[in-house]
């Protein structure tokens, strides 16, 4: 049978990762259906269920709704966030799926095998198989990632390849910004930008 205490101290940490979470990773996110859920929604899981889903120190399929301070509608899930066994301020994804839709309905998409949130310096690492997609045509593979500020700001490493609009692209990175608050989204590449133009993906 658990001690009390070993029980209370799950929980604390638990609430210790997932609430910044929620402030923070009102972030960026992908295929998440639509619950109709507010963007003040709490942490979907009662105090009871916590405790028996974190006496392996693990929480599977946590999920996060929200917005950033640019407006953008933010949603995050994973499969399973695991407990750094050395970092209480660190805590380990597996299948990290993220979707960003800013006010003027530009929908970013990203997705990793999985990833690392770091609570104190608010940001999220993706590694392994990384995925990039924009509603504007954009599809990418990077190495590893990171989402900062909320989504706000998005930085990915490569080798990066690619395609977009009549185009096929490869870079060693990518960022996704804005230039000015309150602007649109925008990609920039650089560190061996290789751009070809290929006519038929306007077709």
């Amino acid at each position: 049978m658990a001690r009390p205490g070993n029980t209370y101290s799950r929980v604390v940490w638990i609430l210790k990762i997932l609430l910044p979470v929620i402030a923070i990773l009102m972030l960026s996110s992908i295929f998440i259906l639509s619950r109709g859920v507010s963007t003040n929604t709490a942490i979907p899981f009662a105090e009871k269920e916590l405790e028996e889903r974190i006496r392996d120190q693990q929480v599977s399929n946590p999920f996060y709704t929200g917005k950033n301070e640019a407006g953008d509608d933010v949603r995050v899930a994973a499969e399973v966030m695991t407990r750094d066994p050395a970092l209480d301020d660190i805590a380990h994804l597996d299948v990290v799926n993220v979707k960003l839709t800013t006010p003027n309905d530009t929908k970013i998409y990203l997705s990793s095998k999985a990833g690392s949130f770091f609570r104190n310096e608010q940001k999220l690492y993706l590694e392994g198989d990384v995925f990039v997609e924009t509603s504007d045509g954009y599809t990418m593979k990077a190495t590893t990632a990171w989402v900062y500020d909320r989504g706000v700001h998005i930085v990915a490493t490569g080798p990066i390849h690619g395609t977009g609009p009549a185009t096929i692209l490869k870079a060693g990175h990518m960022e996704i910004k804005r230039q000015d608050k309150g602007g649109p989204m925008q990609i920039y590449f650089t560190q061996g930008v290789d751009i070809v133009y290929d006519p038929k993906k306007e077709e």
